[in-house]
């Protein structure tokens, strides 16, 4: 759907007392974060590229673009969208903004939010606004990008988007090893040695300790990278596959590796300060030892990927005990399968209501309020 079109839906939303729900590609659905209403009017941004400007390594396109026509046309000027590898190629660049979705490796360590430069945005009263603008310092005023970035669209549909590029590396694989001995040998390693490589461990039960790490450069670069990971003490080391997303079919691996999730599956995002990766990983494996842990040294966060079953409530409130008797500081997100609370925030009750003050938009907020605690 065009923009203008996307507008009309929402006011007639509005003068019909019902809901709009913005969906890319249906990728992300099971995650369950937005409240399903049967009666929601579903809008599709269309997709396909803007504008292209390679020598200002700027690119517009409609929200409805897949990463893999993203990725396509970007490699065809020697550039690339620095977030890969993300989850499915199929995926839209609009969902991947709305959701925020974290990059397991990250080039440069970089979040899609760094990436952002503008965006389209038809909010809860049916305006289009345009937020951001083509270059990197456009910076002037509240900075509505970011506010919009994994907002889930609870404030306003995006249906384009402006991103800044980077020059693909000439070589840009992902290798993987094993690490033995438990997390308490390798952790601090990984920690005090972390920089220039973006790395992920995988934990997952009864299979030793498996690290990814994003190899790039030239040559010479990535061989380094290469030698870097192995003074971790990694062991049986290979290239898993290229980190570009052109293609569906080479990502099979990777996606199966660090994105896959069952569907119905409660997926948590802890974080906490890079030195206290060690303390997490023991209290989150002692409270659940079938789940599969994902652990990221460069920012301190571990995703916790359990069986579908769970009781969602019950088991935060576990875990927010479990660190509650800690002196780590944390924070708490649930990715998938969150259970329908309702936000309190004094902060984004009052925004919500700015931007969407029928409440025709993804009525339930995304995630859980971080709530850190200190001792």
């Amino acid at each position: 759907m065009e923009t203008s079109e996307i507008s009309a839906a929402v006011r007639s939303a509005i003068a019909s007392s019902t809901v709009v729900r913005g969906v890319g590609s249906g990728t992300w659905l099971h995650g369950g974060p937005v409240e399903n209403d049967a009666t929601a009017t579903v809008v599709k941004p269309r997709g396909g590229v803007i504008e292209y400007t390679p020598g200002d390594l700027v690119i517009s396109v409609h929200a409805g673009t897949t990463l893999e026509e993203l990725s396509a046309v970007c490699a065809a000027s020697g550039q690339m969208i620095a977030i890969a590898p993300y989850g499915s190629p199929r995926s839209t660049i609009g969902a991947v903004v709305a959701t925020a979705t974290a990059a397991p490796l990250a080039y440069d360590d970089l979040a899609i939010r760094d990436l952002v430069l503008g965006l389209t945005v038809v909010t809860g009263t049916g305006d289009i606004v345009r937020v951001g603008g083509k270059v990197v310092k456009n910076v002037a005023g509240f900075d509505l990008v970011r506010l919009n970035t994994g907002a889930f669209g609870t404030l306003g549909v995006i249906t384009e988007v402006n991103l800044r590029l980077h020059a693909k590396p000439s070589m840009d694989h992902v290798v993987t090893g094993t690490l033995d001995g438990s997390p308490w040998d390798w952790v601090p390693r990984l920690i005090a040695n972390r920089a220039p490589l973006p790395m992920q461990v995988r934990l997952a039960p009864d299979e030793p300790a498996q690290l990814f790490a994003r190899c790039t450069g030239n040559g010479a670069r990535a061989s380094a990278l290469r030698g870097i990971m192995q003074s971790y003490g990694v062991r049986n080391t290979f290239t898993l596959g290229p980190s570009d997303t052109s293609s569906a079919d080479e990502q099979v691996p990777m996606i199966t590796a660090l994105r896959h999730v069952p569907d119905h599956a409660l997926v948590l995002r802890i974080r906490t300060e890079l030195s206290g990766g060690d303390a997490m990983l023991e209290h989150v494996r002692k409270l659940l030892p079938e789940a599969t842990l994902l652990y990221n040294p460069s920012r301190g966060s571990v995703r916790v990927i359990t069986d579908p079953g769970h009781e969602d409530d019950v088991l935060v409130e576990q875990l927010e005990m479990q660190f509650g008797r800690t002196p780590v500081n944390y924070s708490l997100v649930a990715e998938q399968g969150a259970p329908p609370r309702h936000d309190t925030s004094p902060i984004h009750a009052p925004i919500k209501r700015a931007f969407d003050p029928h409440g025709v938009l993804n009525r339930r907020r995304a995630t859980f309020t971080p709530k850190p605690y200190v001792r």
